[in-house]
């Protein structure tokens, strides 16, 4: 019985937040947890702390966007001299919207990986780049005329050019999206 409630009220949620993919402009900043695997040279496996998946798009025919993305994430984890791995790919995306407000993007782009010794420091002489591909599902609730909020779960792939660097990389985020024309 409390299940069937449960579900019903899934339902009726689900279907009161159905809204048509949005026309125009728009901003989406993502951030959340993340576990990584390097199946290369490190071998090793972690958290991903923040996890990124930005993107600057336009939205066309109530059912697609198409977008510039911006994806990777920072790991804390000490690798010969450094103490931090920034992982960050800039790419073309792609977005289907589906039924409740929810949507499937799939970008690829230019990544690199850099080794660091504080987060913030950025350092040529440790630096590989490669290809990046990132697969995202999106849940999104308006609150505004212009603004969303949402929550989604994405999986990064990154590989390296020449020292052959592989992540994987599995997450959840949450974040906010701004509409330069009003949806409601």
């Amino acid at each position: 019985m409390r299940y069937r409630n449960m579900l019903l009220s899934l339902m009726i949620f689900f279907s009161m937040t159905y809204v048509e993919a949005h026309e125009g402009l728009f901003v989406k900043f993502n951030i959340g947890p993340a576990f990584y695997t390097e199946h290369s040279l490190l071998n090793e496996s972690g958290i991903t702390l923040p996890a990124k998946n930005h993107a600057l798009g336009w939205g066309f025919q109530q059912k697609f966007a198409v977008q510039i993305s911006d994806f990777g994430g920072l790991i804390k984890n000490k690798v010969g001299d450094y103490n931090y791995i920034n992982l960050d790919a800039l790419g073309l995306g792609f977005t289907y919207y589906l039924p409740s407000n929810t949507s499937l993007t799939v970008s690829g782009g230019q990544g690199k990986v850099t080794f660091a010794h504080d987060w913030w420091e950025i350092t040529d002489d440790a630096e590989q780049s490669g290809y990046a591909l990132n697969v995202s599902f999106d849940k999104e609730w308006i609150f505004a005329k212009r603004w969303g909020a949402g929550i989604g779960a994405h999986v990064f792939y990154f590989k390296t050019d020449n020292v052959e660097y592989e992540f994987s990389q599995f997450g959840f985020d949450g974040g906010v999206t701004f509409y330069f024309k009003p949806v409601r």
